[in-house]
């Protein structure tokens, strides 16, 4: 395992970050789910609850570039 050292700021900023994400992801369900109830398939809507409450556990998702970001949202 690799020790990484951060200043408290930018660690503080990292936590804040993360909990937006976990804020918008939430609100983004719940618009979705408001829109498009009949549109959006039941298996689409488990896939962001998971990644939701992955998120609310403190668990991530890691990317090394913005193509397996992408990847991600297009697999939704």
């Amino acid at each position: 395992m690799n020790i990484v050292t951060l200043p408290k700021n930018q660690y503080m900023r990292i936590l804040n970050t993360q909990e937006k994400l976990r804020d918008d992801l939430a609100r983004l369900q719940k618009i979705v789910s408001y829109i498009a109830q009949d549109e959006v398939s039941p298996k689409y809507m488990k896939k962001l609850s998971k990644i939701e409450r992955g998120l609310s556990l403190g668990r991530g998702i890691k990317f090394k570039t913005k193509s397996e970001i992408r990847k991600l949202f297009r697999s939704l």
